[in-house]
């Protein structure tokens, strides 16, 4: 019962609600599969084994409900890591107790799991009656992430010490942040090895598929219903890998995540609506234009992405923006060390180092320091003010990070020692970020060769598939003789063939597209680069692969 007990699930609501409940189903719906339905069933073959081991599958996951709970809490605790403790260092600065730090880290929704445990110790403290240090043995026991646990027990052995709380915290700054690289380049490593599996699954499929196009003409199975089967192949794979991505890339986005709508995301809505019209537009004037009045015709793959090409305008907009917000996150750790220690110097005045500061370069990210300070002068409102600082850098790092400064002075803490906490950390991320896109690069050009391998073992076997079928259909031989070992297909199920696999060609490019974005957590619109640029090399290699299968079944001379 330890993945029970370290999920955070009741265990006595966990066996009466769902495993008794998951095991009963799965013996009732195994009952009327094998004494029922199961004669039925015999029909669809091998697939019939998929329903009959529905029974085991949901007695599986009623038992392993606790542990998916258990991963999902980690995931959320060592995702957040980073930015739960640089704030504790930074609050531990300030002149606020040890039970109103955790009160404050509690109400932060964004930590997640995070807050939930810390809210778990506040409780101890509060309500129980416990110590800090006693609460954080409690809690370490149960917390289903071994770095957190770690964590716990040090800050209590700390505290029974009598080591002074904001001591440990700097400190731990360094061990925390270490523990946290590890997991996060542990990380990027798995993606590595991902990558190999990745494109072996691929062209395994993409070689199974090659056989199947051409298998019909042997053996008389129908072409439909086996392109259909390496299109749901194909699709499904895919499907699952981006899933599996999503669930075990690093969560760190680069973009703010805070609901509020900018100017910078008003004018990418509006980019993309007006790529969307461009490609309405430039699909209306080849289909009812160029093609019935210039007798301008493209093969299908060059028309659609002749059509999707207008993608590109919202994409770049998307890819610029983010390059800028990279640029930004480069210059923030010595924009915050640098007013930290101008606003120490000053005796905390924050207001009269900014003027300061706005006067000295810090790249793209000057322009919204200037505004920052052009708010704060107005004496209006000090933190509305840094969150629209946030905002206008689109930064989800800068608007984590200032937000701690901010509240880490308002506070009464040395602004010198906080913004060192925090550009020591910042830096730290944007050195683990640089590895990720480094990693990012090498699975972009995976992808383009995924598709081109993809495409060309596709439509070769297609090719050849169609060679057969025409060669069949030529022969002037009663068809009674040999129908029994000559097997064909009408042209027009052939070009239904054609469209299919293109078709799960698009689901490919597109489904690549979005893991890139997923592996390097940029905008998902940025996506549509690599998806307009994946759909161009697909529609080239098409095209290539059509002339050459028909240049080698053409007859000499």
């Amino acid at each position: 019962m330890e993945f029970v007990e370290r999920s955070g699930i009741n265990p006595e609501i966990y066996i009466r609600k769902i495993l008794l409940p998951s095991i009963t189903a799965s013996a009732i719906i195994a009952i009327l599969i094998y004494l029922i339905i199961i004669p039925r069933l015999l029909f669809l073959g091998p697939f019939a084994y998929a329903i009959i081991f529905v029974p085991f599958f949901i007695a599986v996951a009623g038992i392993l409900y606790p542990k998916i709970v258990a991963d999902r809490k980690k995931q959320e605790i060592e995702n957040n890591l980073h930015y739960y403790i640089t704030h504790l260092g930074v609050l531990s600065l300030s002149e606020v107790d040890r039970k109103a730090v955790m009160k404050i880290i509690s109400e932060r929704k964004e930590y997640k799991a995070l807050a939930r445990e810390t809210e778990k110790i506040f409780v101890i403290i509060d309500k129980w009656g416990r110590s800090l240090a006693q609460a954080c043995r409690f809690l370490s026991k149960r917390t289903p992430s071994g770095i957190f646990a770690d964590f716990l027990d040090r800050f209590a052995h700390s505290l029974d010490s009598g080591e002074d709380m904001d001591e440990f915290l700097k400190k731990e700054q360094e061990v925390v942040m270490n523990d946290f690289a590890t997991m996060y380049r542990g990380k990027i490593y798995d993606m590595d090895v991902f990558k190999e599996i990745y494109t072996s699954i691929i062209l395994s499929i993409a070689f199974f598929a090659s056989f199947a196009i051409i298998i019909p003409f042997i053996t008389g199975e129908s072409l439909k219903t086996l392109s259909f089967l390496i299109v749901f192949v194909l699709i499904s794979t895919e499907i699952a890998i981006v899933y599996f991505m999503k669930n075990k890339v690093p969560e760190d986005t680069i973009w703010h995540t805070m609901d509020v709508i900018t100017e910078t995301d008003k004018m990418l809505i509006k980019k993309f609506l007006i790529s969307i019209g461009g490609c309405a537009a430039t699909g209306l004037a080849y289909y009812f234009l160029l093609l019935p009045v210039l007798n301008f015709s493209l093969p299908l793959p060059f028309a659609v992405s002749l059509s999707i090409t207008p993608l590109l305008y919202a994409g770049m907009a998307v890819r610029n923006e983010e390059e800028k917000i990279k640029r930004k996150d480069a210059n923030f750790p010595g924009f915050i060390r640098s007013l930290g220690g101008s606003a120490s110097a000053r005796g905390g005045q924050i207001l009269e180092s900014l003027k300061y500061l706005t006067a000295h370069d810090f790249g793209p990210l000057t322009d919204d320091i200037r505004k920052l300070y052009r708010r704060l002068i107005t004496r209006l409102n000090n933190e509305q003010a840094w969150k629209m600082f946030a905002l206008d850098t689109g930064s989800n790092l800068i608007s984590r990070f200032s937000d701690m400064f901010v509240e880490a002075i308002k506070l009464g803490a040395e602004p010198k020692d906080a913004g060192d906490i925090i550009a020591n950390n910042f830096s730290r991320m944007n050195e683990l970020r640089t590895q990720r896109f480094q990693s990012t690069s090498s699975y972009i050009g995976i992808s383009y060769g995924m598709v081109v391998g993809v495409a060309f073992a596709l439509f070769i076997s297609f090719g050849i598939a169609r060679g057969i079928n025409d060669m069949y259909l030529s022969i002037n031989v009663s068809a009674e003789f040999v129908k029994d070992i000559i097997y064909t297909t009408p042209p027009e199920n052939l070009e239904w063939v054609f469209n299919l696999i293109y078709f799960s060609l698009v689901m490919h490019s597109a489904l690549s597209s979005i893991s890139i974005r997923i592996m390097d957590g940029g905008h998902l619109l940025n996506s549509l680069n690599h998806f307009v640029g994946m759909m161009w090399v697909t529609a080239v290699v098409v095209h290539l692969g059509e002339k050459t299968i028909m240049g080698m079944l053409s007859p000499a001379g």
